[in-house]
This record gives structure tokens, sequence and C-alpha cells, in this order.
């Protein structure tokens, strides 16, 4: 059974010779095994190396299923307008304006300033060198900030789809057989962070439901394009960030947000390919929910001391219909515990879990720089020793 059968079948719940090994694998691992320093202009698409092509060779070096999460696209809907090509570009009624002011090399703050017929919309957002290769970005003013920013950019803003899919479409060559290729996007609740502040729309759906909903109404459709268009650029898999809603409580996230979450995962089911569901924060008081949500997979089952997920709490709770994918920690055990430590934490994840079925193994987010590869090695190897079905 290669990587793409196995992925596949433990995505559609059916059987499949091992639990596939699949940690979440971000940029900065790559750049890191092959020493390359990216800049913050660049990051996602440097002219002069390949992190898509190089993805798969580090997936070898291991003997990782591929799930190249590198095939995606980072743009505005990620903090990111370097490449953006939606409401960073100008259009009709649409006029954009772009300032960026460098600090050195490691980092950078933007403006986006948006004149419509309808009044003037403000974007900002930072990019920092956080370790020698990884850059991250954040939102520091974000365009919705009242109802009337929101009528503006209900009114004026360009299609979603417009953005660049050459990432997706490289990730599908590069990886053959040997996986899949999962694109990232938000739910619906999570898409409104992008372009609010999160302390609003915490608030937005108990003080002004109307708007919120309104909200959700406008972005959903647009969400659904864009999967599209990943989709038929070579997505196998759509993973949907559903991480800010481990803030809200049981009641919020049954009465606004599960319906909506719903309504965004059957529409990308009925574009034929299965969702991951993103969430690798809190998810104790909410988790129980999500035998409701129409999804294929759960990641990433965070514990203690960076969640409050408990991995025997989960299994008795979640429907086991529900692929699950994660539990290991890679900000703190995998960069100090021994590579026999490792070992066992594996296996004893793997022995929890192998009578249920339906597993991906998995750190909960992706690996730091300096992570020790004896420790990945050693991930992968007890993946692949103790994850036999048979």
């Amino acid at each position: 059974m290669n990587g793409r059968e196995r992925l596949l079948k433990a995505l559609k719940h059916e059987p499949t010779d091992r639990v596939p090994v699949a940690p979440f694998t971000y940029y900065n691992a790559i750049y890191e095994m092959f020493d390359y320093v990216p800049k913050i202009e660049t990051f996602f698409n440097p002219p002069d190396f390949d992190p898509v092509e190089k993805f798969v060779e580090y997936c070898d070096y291991f003997g990782f299923d591929v799930l190249h999460v590198l095939g995606s696209v980072w743009d505005v809907w990620v903090a990111n307008t370097l490449i953006d090509q939606t409401i960073a570009r100008s259009a009709d009624n649409w006029d954009v304006t772009i300032e960026d002011q460098y600090h050195g090399d490691d980092e950078l703050l933007r403006t986006l300033t948006i004149r419509t017929p309808g009044g003037e919309l403000r974007h900002v957002e930072f990019h920092n060198r956080t370790s020698e290769y990884l850059i991250v970005s954040a939102t520091k003013e974000y365009l919705i900030k009242t109802r009337q920013d929101f009528e503006i950019l209900r009114r004026y803003a360009p299609a979603a789809d417009q953005m660049d899919c050459q990432l997706i479409s490289r990730a599908r060559q590069a990886t053959g057989d040997k996986g899949l290729v999962t694109a990232n996007t938000h739910g619906s609740f999570n898409i409104l962070g992008m372009f609010r502040k999160l302390e609003d729309i915490l608030v937005d759906p108990l003080l002004d439901e109307v708007f919120y909903q309104e909200m959700v109404d406008y972005f959903l459709p647009r969400l659904v394009q864009r999967a599209k268009k990943m989709i038929e650029s070579g997505a196998d898999v759509i993973e949907v960030a559903g991480h800010w809603t481990g803030q809200v409580g049981p009641k919020t996230f049954q009465k606004y947000i599960l319906e909506n979450e719903n309504r965004l995962v059957n529409a990308i089911h009925a574009l034929g390919a299965p969702v991951i569901y993103h969430n690798c924060g809190d998810a104790a008081k909410i988790m129980r929910f999500y035998n409701g949500l129409e999804i294929d997979c759960w990641g990433y089952l965070t514990p203690p001391p960076f969640a409050d997920v408990i991995l025997d709490e989960a299994l008795a709770v979640l429907r086991p219909t529900l692929t699950l994918r994660g539990n290991i920690d890679q900000i703190e055990f995998l960069m100090k515990a021994t590579p026999q430590q490792v070992k066992e934490k594996v296996r004893e994840v793997l022995m929890k879990v192998k009578p249920r079925g339906n597993w991906i193994l998995s750190t909960t987010d992706f690996f730091f720089d300096g992570t020790p590869y004896e420790n990945i090695r050693a991930f992968a190897e007890a993946g692949r020793e103790f994850g036999w079905y048979q």
C-alpha cells in the first residue's frame, strides 16, 4: 500500500495496513534540512530554491507518508499580502496603495490602503523572522473595524478566487503516489478573524447576531469558491482552520458555529475532497460537538500544557468513524526527549488508538528549528514499527 492509498483510506475510515505516519510539516523544516535561509518577500515561493519539491525529499528521508501542506495558497487569508492577488491588487472601484517599511532583513511592516467609492479601508500586517528558517506574519490592523467597513468590503471587494494556485499544482506533481496534497482554508468562524479582531468576533454573535451571520454568509461562498479552485488545481484534501473556535464556550459553538461549519464542509465534500479540521489549541469543552461536524478528520489533539486535550477523554467522547491526527508534542517533548523516550511515547499512543483505528500519527503542529533529527527519526521509525494493524 503506497502513501496515497494509505492516507486516502485513513481519511475515508477504511482499513489500512498500518497507521499513516504524517506529521504536520512546514516550510522551516525544509529550509533547515537544506540550509536555505528564506527572505521575507519570497518565503513561500523563493526563486532560487524549490521547497515544494524538497518537501517530498524531506518526507522520504524520514520515511513519512506525504501530506503535502505546502501545496496551498498563502495570501491575505493567512495574514500575508506579499503574494496576494485578491484584496492587495487594484480592481474596478478598488484602488490599492501599499507601503512597506523594512527594519533590516528580518522585519517588515506592510500597510494597505484601499480606496473605494463607498469609503476607505486599511489593513496593516507585520512580518517577522522568529528563527533562522521561519518567518511569520500577523495582522496588526484589520479591514473590518465597523459595520460600515464590512459593507464596503461586501460591495466592492474583488472575487475571492483570483488567487494563484501554482504551489498546489506543483505539490501534486511532486507528491505523486507518495501521499496527498492538503490545501489550507478557514472555517466560518476563523475566516472572520482574518478580517476582524478576535476580541470582536468572540462577542459579535452575542451583541449583534444579525451582523455576525451576515459576515459569515458573505465569506462562506467565497471560501467555497477558493476551495473549488484549489481542488481543480490538484488539492486532494482541504484542511479547514478552526483553532479559534477553541476560544468560545460550548453554547456559542453549538448555536453560532456548528451549522455554519457544516455548510462549508458539505460544500467541500460536494466538490469531491475530504476535510481535515484544524484545531491545534484548546478543544476539551467543545470536542463532543465534533461528532456533529461532517468532517473526515480532526487534528491535532494537543495535550497539556499547551492545550487541554486528554487523549483518553477524546477517544471516549469522539465518534469512532472520525479519523484523528496528532497528540505528539513537538514544542517541548520532541525538542528535549531522548530518542528512546520518543519511541516509547509513540508506542504508548499507538497502543491506545489502534483498537479504534482511524488514526494518523502526527505532531500537534510543525517541527521547530533545531528539533533533533534523531528524535524525528525515532518518531517515524516507531510509527512504522508499532503502527501495523496485522
